[in-house]
């Protein structure tokens, strides 16, 4: 197996790969620069394991949610990928699936909410049992619904959400973990199916349908 990890949706561009049982990992503060330092962390990467990007036959990705330009470039980077090498495998990892798979390995007594923050009051989220599978779908929460977030709520340390009560940090290690999952049950998304999760507009398109209403 040589599976390459990334994950361009937060603030962190995070790089991670397994190469018969030998990791490596990678983690640049982006600064808005995703599409930059993927491609730079992806080339150390595998010149570290003396590899070509041929050679890698399975990537996973972070699709969402998160930052849409971030999600954007992770995304389509993967795609391109793909178009070069047809027979290349694709995992598809959603955020929140990743914050569950962290926070239940981490030892999660309860069921537990995830959440993220979406901005102007509203949050994604999703519901999942203490193992870390889900029990909603992801959504985006808004207004008198954010009510139903009770018991325990698990958020990300960076945005320290103030109806949180516990935290999770993202990293190339978690993200290979999580990725090496759905690798051993053979969860694999077809191509067509690598889609971002968005789960709202972005601000471009909600300016757009507010100028038309």
């Amino acid at each position: 197996m040589k599976l390459l990890c990334i994950s361009t949706a937060f603030k962190n561009t995070d790089i991670a790969l397994c190469v018969d049982g030998n990791r490596l990992y990678k983690s640049i503060d982006s600064n808005a620069k995703q599409s930059e330092n993927a491609l730079v962390a992806i080339d150390e990467v595998l010149k570290d394991s003396k590899l070509d990007i041929s050679d890698i036959d399975t990537v996973a990705v972070v699709v969402g949610p998160g930052s849409f330009t971030g999600i954007r470039i992770g995304v389509g980077l993967v795609k391109g990928m793909s178009l070069a090498k047809p027979d290349l495998k694709l995992i598809s990892i959603c955020s929140l699936d990743l914050m569950a798979h962290i926070h239940a390995d981490s030892g999660a007594k309860n069921e537990f909410w995830c959440v993220i923050n979406a901005l102007s009051g509203n949050i994604f989220a999703c519901k999942y049992d203490q193992k870390g599978e889900r029990l909603t779908q992801p959504t985006m929460l808004t207004g008198d619904e954010l009510a139903c977030l009770n018991g325990d709520v698990v958020g990300l340390k960076d945005e320290n959400l103030g109806m949180c009560n516990s935290f999770v940090e993202f990293s190339p290690e978690s993200l290979l973990s999580l990725a090496e999952k759905y690798y051993s049950k053979n969860e694999f998304t077809p191509e067509n199916l690598l889609l971002p999760i968005y789960l709202r507009k972005s601000q471009a398109e909600q300016a757009y349908a507010d100028k038309k209403d």
